[in-house]
């Protein structure tokens, strides 16, 4: 049998109408740079006992998947994700563009009782023999980095309940190119950002997968823990008190993230309202310049009913 060369496997995906049936037909090929997702089935073992030394039988216990997806920004492909993490999107039509804006779940815009966002299909092919397809799969967490000379880049860690296989289809790669650390501006509390040197942006929606006993071994929903956590990180070169005094102070002031590509339309921008600096560190660590290390919350704005809201604009038609 031949070996497989990540290079020429690719992943591919599509919304599913309901929790419970996997979607295969018009899959959507998004480039990536790893996957690690994974049909699990926890092992059972047995406490009785066989007059030997030797270990109990193994029953087959609950079944699962999980893992993660890490892609650069391709503007087109990036919506997906954002999707499956944040759970609502509305999209505006223009002549030669699509205005797609993504904002958090609320309690009554939850996809159904078995799954807290829409689940996703991903067919994943190998490069060996069939595609494994991933089903029922909802995004537990969003992270998204960028550092000066690197490429924006997002991890999605997905947790799911249904596995197949199937014939692999013929990947079409969107042509985008993705977003860049020097197409990037910001503010803080309507002031120019000039000093950040890296950002990450969290959002974790606390879900897990629930079985109950309903004759299968696949969770029969996937739901929420706990609330839903927006971080943002980063590191500052220390220029000036402004941030340390707005993290004694507590204040909570808007944050903004923009993302501008060359290439027409696209572009990204993150939106947080109200910002509080749980943590601002600044340090000497030898004769470099002084550098501050930060961590704040994206907190819940009763005005809007939401932590953020992200824009995406590309040409994809919808998600």
């Amino acid at each position: 049998m031949a070996s497989g060369y990540g290079m020429a496997g690719h992943l591919a995906l599509n919304f599913q109408d309901a929790y419970g049936a996997s979607q295969v037909t018009s899959l959507q090929t998004v480039p990536i740079v790893n996957e690690s997702l994974q049909h699990t089935i926890e092992p059972l073992t047995q406490s009785n006992m066989y007059g030997r030394f030797g270990e109990s039988p193994y029953c087959e216990g609950p079944h699962a998947v999980d893992g993660g997806i890490s892609i650069e920004c391709e503007p087109s492909a990036m919506g997906h994700f954002l999707k499956s993490v944040m759970g609502t999107v509305s999209t505006t039509s223009d002549t030669n563009d699509q205005t797609h804006v993504f904002v958090p779940s609320i309690p009554s815009s939850e996809f159904s009782d078995r799954a807290a966002t829409q689940p996703l299909t991903f067919e994943v092919y190998r490069d060996v023999g069939s595609a494994h397809v991933y089903y029922d799969c909802i995004g537990n967490d969003l992270s998204i980095n960028i550092a000066n000379g690197q490429l924006l880049t997002m991890e999605t860690n997905i947790v799911g309940a249904g596995f197949s296989r199937k014939a692999s289809s013929t990947p079409v790669f969107p042509t985008g190119k993705p977003f860049l650390w020097d197409q990037f501006s910001g503010s803080y509390n309507g002031a120019a950002i000039v000093d950040l040197q890296d950002l990450t942006v969290t959002i974790n929606n606390n879900v897990e997968a629930v079985h109950t006993l309903t004759g299968s071994k696949s969770p029969y929903r996937i739901k929420r823990t706990a609330q839903q956590m927006v971080e943002i990180s980063g590191t500052f070169i220390f220029a000036s008190h402004s941030y340390q005094q707005a993290f004694e102070a507590q204040a909570e002031n808007s944050m903004v993230f923009n993302f501008t590509n060359a290439i027409s339309p696209h572009s990204f921008k993150m939106d947080f309202s109200k910002v509080r600096f749980k943590t601002f560190e600044a340090n000497m660590a030898g004769t470099e310049l002084v550098t501050a290390t930060f961590n704040a919350g994206a907190m819940f704005d009763t005005s809007s009913d939401r932590a953020c809201t992200f824009t995406l604009v590309n040409t994809h038609t919808y998600y």
